[in-house]
């Protein structure tokens, strides 16, 4: 009878997932500026009555968290897509199907609909449901990854 250990090594891994890149980069990612929202939110409240004067320091800090997280992410997906070419290459010998390839964009597609859903939930009052749709998104940029990947 064989161990467990070898049992679940002949045993083909039907999808793969790297915690790393494809788990809590993007968690991450996403979660700096929506954090960033939320303090400042707490900071500027009362600014969004008729007749109130914001501080151009905090227009600016604004702008400026809603760059950090565009630019953030828009770098985590290029990553991801050098990642996800470099395992295509490594795992189908530069050949992978057009499904893998449709697949694999979709996911990226998906990653980034989960950062704007994130990012505009925090920094609106009253968008707070937004975080639904972006833990949906989240999940279907995981299946999505997971398919790309599946018996490679």
């Amino acid at each position: 009878m064989k161990s467990s250990g070898v049992l679940r090594s002949n045993l083909p891994d039907l999808f793969r997932l790297s915690k790393c890149w494809d788990v809590f980069i993007p968690l991450i990612v996403a979660a700096v500026p929506a954090g960033a929202f939320l303090l400042l939110g707490f900071v500027t409240s009362g600014l969004d009555k008729p007749g109130a004067n914001p501080d151009a320091g905090i227009i600016l800090t604004m702008i400026g968290l809603q760059t950090l997280g565009t630019v953030g992410m828009a770098l985590v997906i290029l990553l991801r897509f050098d990642f996800g070419r470099n395992q295509f290459g490594i795992r189908t010998k530069n050949n992978p199907p057009v499904w893998r390839k449709i697949f694999l964009l979709l996911s990226y597609g998906f990653l980034l609909l989960f950062v704007i859903l994130t990012n505009v939930a925090s920094a609106f009052s009253g968008a707070g449901v937004l975080v639904v749709f972006a833990a949906a998104a989240f999940g279907l940029y995981l299946l999505c990854i997971k398919f790309t990947f599946v018996r490679l």
